[in-house]
């Protein structure tokens, strides 16, 4: 039995609280264990230790198994009785069999000689306090990400300096065109996006700045005078509001703009600054930025020096950042904050920030942008999510590579839903493309292919985000290319009806369909393909109350793909005639 396989511990992702009453405990081994119970009961039950005292608990298999790379994760969902539990694990493989405890590894035979069971994992009470409680409503809302100054460009009384004609469909844009696009531009089109069926706009930084992408913030309390004004800000939430739409806006709270009003006072007066220490300043004989500096004078984001990295560790400055976070709420009434580079941000801002919003308003919604594992920034009620990339990469990696199988995707697909609590998973951030990476249908190479990865991202438990452009399937190659106009003259002469289509088509579903936000998912595989090496992907999800069970297919091979017999509703098809699926189609069935 390979033993240095098997991991757990009583707390994280292996051990929490579903509820008030429910408690979910996982465990990771090998894929040479064949059998594995958990051991559970109350910490005291009969009687406190000493004497003759022996615990006992009460023995239950394991049924729920997952299959990553190199291990299973085994899941049970315990109810423990008086809100508090001890545990230990009897694990079997062939004939050989162990019992885990925090301690460690025993025999039967040793572990029949433990006289006290001190040892066992403790979970030590069910605090409703500690329960992991984001929000409901992003479950179940679809997002779109608006970079405004590409999207549209609305009648404003503010001529930016520079300004071009709209960019032409197909035409590529650089860090420094101008085109006007602004809040009134993006008013002017709620109603097209509540056709789509969008009930949350995802707002990239309104704040002054000198560029265009707005990241490199000079006033935080004001829009920048190229979108609008609160009162333009303000009248989008309304109406926004008024449709059923959600807004969330872009905090970009590491670091600041060169022109911030604290980073001037420090140019100004350098350690005699009452800001110097709103900053992460190593020595103050620097001067202008040369937009790569590496001297360490002071911490930048990356090596951009002309964002200075904020010292989120003051509490002066932690209190501006959310006075001003408070202010957006009362004034423009958004319903939740992403957070920009938030892996850098410290810990104690992040706490204090959450308490803050959801004081003024309990359903508020906060995600990070993070990258990588994130518990740390989950455990502790700091964000409620994270931005999915981990999701993305892994549904891109699968269909751009058509050297790997279907069983690699369920691998990939389970370490993304097994590193967090289950739900965390129900509101994680998912997307395909954002104005940071390549636009998905340059990633894939095909349009068609882009269209599985969005049917793929459509099935997976999470917030579903849309990247403007994306439902017509707009093309953009790396920063700053994935930032081109909205086609608008274009969507308005019918060119992109078969994108739209599909792309309500899978809007509506997912709205319609408790099964395809579950987070029961289970992979189908013939029988003389176990591995999936075929490429046809099978995937059942079924809703969380059983209530009723969908099916995606997709064909990522190259040959043709005749589908069994089924008694099934047809939800959504691309590339099916009769009961064949053509390479790269993709069909939604009600089971």
């Amino acid at each position: 039995m390979n033993l240095e396989a098997i991991q757990h511990h009583a707390y994280d992702n292996f051990c929490y609280q579903l509820n008030n009453d429910e408690l979910e405990i996982s465990i990771l081994t090998g894929k040479d264990i064949d059998r594995v119970s958990i051991v559970s009961g109350d910490p005291f039950d009969g009687g406190i230790m000493g004497g003759d005292y022996r615990w006992k608990g009460q023995e239950t298999e394991i049924t729920e198994k997952r299959e990553l790379q190199a291990h299973f994760l085994w899941t049970v969902t315990l109810r423990p009785q008086y809100k508090r539990a001890r545990y230990y694990f009897v694990i079997s493989s062939g004939s050989e069999t162990v019992y885990y405890m925090e301690t460690g590894f025993c025999t039967k035979e040793q572990f029949q000689k433990i006289r006290y069971l001190t040892g066992c994992f403790t979970f030590p009470w069910m605090n409703p306090a500690d329960v992991r409680t984001p929000p409901a409503w992003p479950e179940k809302t679809i997002w779109y990400q608006i970079f405004p100054a590409r999207f549209c460009r609305g009648k404003s009384d503010f001529i930016p300096e520079k300004m071009k004609p709209w960019g032409k469909f197909g035409q590529k844009a650089s860090h420094y065109d101008v085109y006007g696009g602004n809040l009134q531009g993006i008013i002017d089109k709620l109603d097209y996006l509540a056709d789509l069926g969008i009930s949350g706009i995802y707002l990239t930084p309104i704040n002054i700045s000198h560029s265009q992408h707005k990241y490199d913030t000079t006033d935080y309390l004001t829009v920048d005078p190229s979108f609008g004004d609160k009162e333009t800000m303000k009248t989008l939430t309304a109406e926004a509001h008024k449709r059923g739409i959600r807004i969330m806006l872009d905090g970009v709270f590491n670091h600041s703009g060169w022109d911030f009003f604290a980073w001037q006072d420090v140019l100004k007066n350098r350690e005699k600054s009452k800001y110097a220490d709103w900053f992460m300043i190593n020595n103050f004989k620097f001067g202008k930025p040369d937009f790569n500096d590496k001297s360490g004078d002071y911490y930048t984001f990356a090596f951009c020096d002309y964002m200075p990295k904020l010292n989120t560790n003051n509490p002066e400055l932690r209190k501006y950042i959310i006075d001003v976070c408070e202010k957006w709420v009362k004034e423009y009434d958004i319903d939740a904050l992403r957070l920009d580079v938030a892996n850098e941000i410290s810990h104690v801002f992040c706490r204090e920030l959450g308490d803050s919003m959801r004081a003024l308003k309990k359903d508020f919604y906060i995600i990070g942008e993070i990258w990588h594992n994130s518990m740390p920034w989950l455990r502790d009620h700091e964000f409620d999510a994270v931005m999915n990339y981990p999701l993305q990469n892994s549904i891109a990696d699968f269909c751009i590579n058509e050297d790997s199988s279907v069983k690699s995707l369920e691998y990939d697909l389970n370490r993304c839903y097994s590193m967090y609590f289950r739900q965390t998973n129900r509101v994680l951030f998912n997307q395909m493309d954002s104005h940071d990476t390549i636009r998905i249908t340059n990633r894939c190479g095909s349009a068609q292919k882009a269209m599985q990865t969005l049917a793929l991202m459509f099935a997976m438990p999470g917030s579903v985000c849309i990247y403007y452009g994306t439902e017509l399937l707009l093309e953009g190659g790396h920063d700053p290319d994935n930032r081109r106009c909205m086609p608008w003259p274009e969507i308005e002469e019918g060119r992109f009806t078969k994108e739209m289509d599909f792309t309500k088509t899978l809007i509506d579903i997912r709205k319609t369909h408790p099964a395809l936000c579950s987070t029961h998912m289970q992979f189908q595989y013939s029988s003389g393909d176990p591995e999936g090496k075929s490429r046809i992907v099978r995937i059942i999800k079924t809703a969380d109350d059983g209530s009723e069970s969908a099916e995606l297919i997709l064909n990522c091979s190259k040959n043709p793909y005749v589908l069994p017999e089924t008694d099934s509703k047809t939800l959504l098809s691309s590339g099916l005639t009769g009961n064949t699926l053509a390479p790269e189609g993709i069909l939604f069935i009600l089971k």
